[in-house]
């Protein structure tokens, strides 16, 4: 299959799999009034998610090094479909709530590194790395279509059909990578004896950086896509005024900027000095959550024209920093490296909704310009940290 056709069709099966990423972020207003969640349960639930993907990822992509990464992928599917179909269906509370979206985490950490070890088990270099660029840029797609997706539902049904679309996105998404993706291929070469070993991972100091700078990317983002629709409600409530659009289309349009700005960044980092350019836009993006944090009062279009800024300035290093890792890795490594990369950062993805929650409840509520002053400087701690990571030494060739 050409290049460009295996690409596309590969981002393809990785958007219909992730239409469960970011529901929860969707309809977190309407959860938090039928659940009476104070803000740092409403965290829990919005960061379950990425518990259940951080527990499974390194399973699933150990053992791609042993197993086809196609069957992986297949079977990660299946489990998402089966845990937002649950969801939609036996959902009633936090707990019961947690437990699906934990599964879903499980499911999605199936499809979605399983996927690009297809991709670049098949291909080799340059075009290993430009792969890997584009479709986790592409991530950004998947996660606006969720929000979309999951907003339109509940507001024309209810929020369960927000979470049956997502399972009906896995069953579709299965059948896709079924036909399209390629097999992969487990490894043969030297790895590791046990199948939960990485300290030959934790070895390589430079990807180990790397790992530990898609941490704090992981905290930013996330944080920012679990609460944004939640914080422009507020801003609507705020100021009695609505949107040209509703918020959930405000966060798809949030969501969809980071795609090109994503794509172009991997480009240029590409071609230039990859730590600098990658330092210079974490420093922006720093300066874009600050200020939107500060900006619930302002007029409405500056508030969206910071919601879009602060979204393509936090993603825009996603595919230079998921394939420097990529990069790094020893060969016979590869399956191993990113499960670490993908388990430790997405960590990022527990911690930084749960930390939003904690301080809006210090800092009083979701109802307090104060606290959504303070939420923001704690999503864009981690660009901040990331700076200071990617300063502090070599992270990607």
């Amino acid at each position: 299959m050409p290049f460009a056709a295996l690409v596309s069709l590969s981002c393809a099966t990785l958007v219909l799999n992730l239409l469960a990423f970011m529901t929860v972020a969707a309809v977190l207003p309407e959860l938090i009034a039928a659940w009476s969640l104070s803000s740092t349960e409403a965290g829990w639930l919005g960061g379950s998610f990425f518990a259940g993907y951080v527990v499974a990822v390194p399973v699933v992509m150990a053992l791609t090094d042993r197993i086809a990464p196609k069957r992986i992928f297949i079977a990660g599917a299946l489990v998402g479909a089966v845990a937002s179909l649950g969801f939609a269906a036996l959902a009633d509370g936090l707990w019961s709530g947690i437990a699906f979206r934990l599964l879903t985490g499980v499911g999605v950490a199936g499809t979605y590194m399983p996927g690009l070890r297809c991709l670049a088990d098949r291909l080799e270099e340059p075009q290993r790395s430009r792969a890997t660029s584009y479709y986790t840029s592409i991530f950004a797609l998947g996660t606006a279509l969720s929000i979309w997706v999951g907003g339109a539902a509940a507001e024309w049904l209810n929020w369960r059909w927000a979470f049956g679309l997502a399972g009906a996105g896995h069953l579709a998404g299965l059948a896709l990578g079924w036909a399209v993706l390629p097999a992969g291929r487990a490894s043969t070469g030297t790895g590791p004896r046990h199948l939960l070993d990485f300290r030959p991972v934790l070895r390589n100091g430079a990807a180990m950086r790397n790992v530990l700078v898609y941490f704090t990317h992981t905290w930013e983002v996330f944080a920012y896509r679990v609460w944004l629709v939640t914080f422009l409600v507020f801003v609507e409530a705020q100021q009695g005024a609505r949107f040209f659009v509703s918020p959930v289309a405000v966060a798809m349009l949030v969501a969809l900027a980071g795609v090109p700005a994503s794509m172009a960044f991997g480009e240029l980092a590409a071609r230039r000095n990859r730590r600098r350019a990658t330092i210079a836009l974490m420093v922006a993006s720093v300066a874009a959550g600050v200020m939107l944090g500060l900006a619930s009062g302002w007029p409405l279009w500056m508030v969206v024209a910071l919601a879009v800024l602060f979204g393509m300035t936090c993603y825009g290093d996603t595919g230079a920093v998921t394939a420097g890792t990529v990069a790094l890795a020893d060969p016979q490594l590869r399956g191993a490296t990113m499960a670490v990369h993908a388990a430790v950062g997405f960590l990022g993805g527990v911690a930084g909704p749960l930390a939003v929650g904690v301080t809006l409840d210090l800092a009083g509520g979701i109802a307090s310009p104060q606290g959504w002053g303070w939420a923001f400087a704690v999503m864009a701690a981690g660009s901040a940290a990331g700076a200071v990571l990617m300063a502090g030494g070599r992270t990607a060739r």
